[in-house]
């Protein structure tokens, strides 16, 4: 079976501003701990964000950056040269393929709390004018995020999002060259390895070659990263 590296949230660098709060899992962009944390593979930054009500972050510049955003709960907004004024709401997500160049925002245009993670991810691929999707997810069990035609991210990785019922197992398998993360969206999760885990709410897990089993004792959600090799530790 697999070796797990567990990543308690609480133990992750967190960053609370008035109308931002956010712990990362792995290179920080924003607050005091901005540039500090190491990448997995080409997966560089995820954040788990709230943004408060009536809040966002102001226009900015990317190139060569492959940023996928998912909402869990609440409303996002986006604002940018692309599909500006698009809303996602929960369990949706947009992929923005920066290549030569885009300016962006995402934020908060309601009254309520928004959560959601972003994800940054190094392309193996470069050029070329920007590009943006998005996608909704319905039902339950395993599905897609991004990694294919729909939400074609520009390097080797698959986007999961995983809805686990009571007595229900899901197998995780990571092949051989490969590398997982595993980042329970609701918890408690159990992580059935050489030694079981139990993941929190925003507890993170590097998953090594192998198989794993999840389970939980209520209905509960996970996003699964499947990478492509590199480095193995976020911190």
């Amino acid at each position: 079976m697999s070796s797990v590296i567990h990543r308690p949230a609480s133990a992750l660098p967190a960053t609370t501003l008035s109308w931002l709060s956010l712990r990362d899992h792995f290179v920080a962009t924003v607050g005091p701990h901005s540039g500090q944390g190491r990448p997995l593979g080409p997966l560089l930054v995820l954040a788990d964000a709230t943004f408060a009500p009536r809040s966002r972050f102001p226009l900015h510049p990317h190139e060569e950056m492959e940023i996928l955003s998912i909402v869990i709960d609440g409303t996002l907004s986006h604002h940018g040269d692309q599909a500006h004024g698009m809303t996602l709401g929960p369990r949706s997500a947009q992929l923005i393929s920066a290549r030569d160049g885009m300016v962006h925002a995402e934020g908060n245009d309601t009254d309520a709390p928004t959560r959601m993670l972003q994800l940054w991810f190094q392309p193996d691929r470069h050029g070329g004018a920007p590009a943006y999707f998005s996608r909704q997810l319905h039902g339950e069990g395993r599905q897609l995020v991004a990694g294919d035609e729909g939400m074609p991210l520009r390097t080797d990785v698959k986007v999961w999002w995983l809805s686990v019922q009571p007595g229900k197992a899901e197998p995780l398998v990571v092949e051989k060259g490969r590398q997982g993360y595993l980042l329970a969206l609701t918890g408690p999760l159990r992580v059935e390895a050489n030694k079981p885990v139990t993941l929190q709410t925003g507890d993170g897990a590097e998953l090594e070659q192998g198989e794993v089993s999840l389970s939980s004792s209520s209905p509960a959600a996970a996003l699964w990263i499947d990478l492509s090799p590199g480095s193995r530790r976020g911190r």
